[in-house]
């Protein structure tokens, strides 16, 4: 029971660190590009072309049905791994994507189906279903998800310098290739391949602020518009497989609500890298395991903080800031102090993380760190936060 409890608890670990980079694409729509034909009649020195592609593609999602097989391939400091996946999404909610299993892969078989109203992680290894509740189910959520997509792009154009680099032939599909390069240094660009007929992404190159290529991730195959039955998307759990239910989460809070609702203080940096904005945050719903999760993002990248009541040790006393990589490539910073635990993780350089970590200022301890062991609460935690869909 307890080496189970252990896999479960590494396994979110592993789903915390690479879930946005595995998720099927979220920004597809069935109109074609109202755009030139040919490659001749577009402007590509004018940025409002890319901008004009990019709008299209960010202003609704899951709208056109697919059948693909995708590549994700990552660079980190420990070496590279892959994962190989075929999704199908039936338009306008439901997908069913299936990780499949490779020798340079950190992942086993492992299936995710969601039908707009849940989620359902299968995990034959374990012998383990997670399921919860989606967040885009709840009332309202529509009108939120609108206005903040209107708020990431407005950000992307603000923080980013966009351009048209060319157009190239990908999986057999005519596509845009467009640019982002950061305007302020510290921050990952990105290169991604837009299909000609559809706003759909067919490709995306990421590169670490000193320009090294972080991931890459492609579609092997893919076709539009198949025959797609509801029963593809039904999931038959055996018997002797457990079932762990796990809450919805919610709605990112604002700040003023999330220290109000918090049975801790909560430490906020003092330093925000130029062109992030805080996004707002969410609570653990584990009462014996106090945490925050606060997120910020410049449109196209985020950062996330994290603040937990600790141990208390030498309340007067700070940890020096250990600094390290995992292994999607993304850069983790943790530290404690006057009994609290810390961890920034996010793709921005690493030197931009510390210098937010050395802003934060405790004024206080917090109340009676939580006295049942981490590992009962880690797994359902990390799971519930990072399963917030952007």
């Amino acid at each position: 029971m307890v080496k189970r409890l252990a896999a479960v608890t590494i396994l979110c670990l592993l789903i915390a660190s690479s879930l946005a980079t595995l998720q099927g694409p979220r920004t597809v729509f069935a109109s074609k590009l109202p755009l030139p034909e040919r490659s001749g009649d577009i402007s590509f020195s004018d940025p409002e072309v890319a901008i004009s592609i990019i709008e299209q593609v960010a202003e609704k999602s899951g709208s056109v049905s697919y059948k693909a097989t995708k590549t994700v391939i990552l660079w980190h400091p420990s070496g590279t791994s892959a994962c190989i996946s075929n999704i199908i999404h039936k338009a306008p909610n439901f997908t069913k994507t299936e990780y499949l299993p490779s020798s340079a892969s950190a992942c086993g078989f492992r299936t995710v189906i969601s039908d707009g109203k849940s989620t359902w992680h299968y995990e034959p290894s374990l012998q383990v279903v997670f399921h919860m509740p989606e967040t885009s189910s709840l009332p309202g959520n529509d009108k939120s998800e609108g206005s903040q997509k209107t708020r990431d792009m407005l950000l992307i154009k603000a923080n980013y310098k966009i351009s048209l680099v060319s157009t190239e032939n990908l999986v057999g599909r005519q596509a845009y290739v467009i640019g982002l390069e950061p305007r302020y240094p510290g921050n990952p660009s990105r290169r991604i391949w837009v299909d000609k007929e559809y706003p759909f992404i067919l490709k995306t190159e990421q590169y670490r602020p000193d320009g090294t290529m972080s991931s890459v991730s492609f579609y092997n195959q893919i076709e539009f518009f198949p025959e797609l039955s509801d029963d593809l998307f039904r999931l038959d759990i055996p018997p002797n497989v457990a079932k762990v239910e796990l809450p919805v989460s919610g709605d990112l809070m604002p700040l003023d609500r999330l220290e109000r609702e918090a049975d801790f203080p909560i430490p906020v940096p003092g330093f925000i890298p130029t062109g992030y904005v805080i996004e707002g945050g969410i609570l653990s719903l584990y009462k014996t395991f106090p945490a925050a999760h606060i997120r910020l993002t410049d449109g196209l990248n985020t950062i996330s903080y994290f603040v937990s009541p600790g141990i208390i040790r030498d309340t007067g006393v700070q940890d020096n800031i250990l600094s390290m990589s995992d292994i999607s490539g993304a850069n983790i910073v943790k530290w404690s102090g006057k009994g609290y635990d810390f961890t920034l993780v996010s793709e921005v350089d690493q030197l931009l993380l510390e210098k937010m970590a050395r802003s934060v200022s405790v004024a206080h301890a917090p109340g009676k760190p939580p006295q049942k062991p981490f590992s009962q609460y880690l797994s359902r935690f990390f799971y519930q936060l990072f399963l917030i869909d952007r």
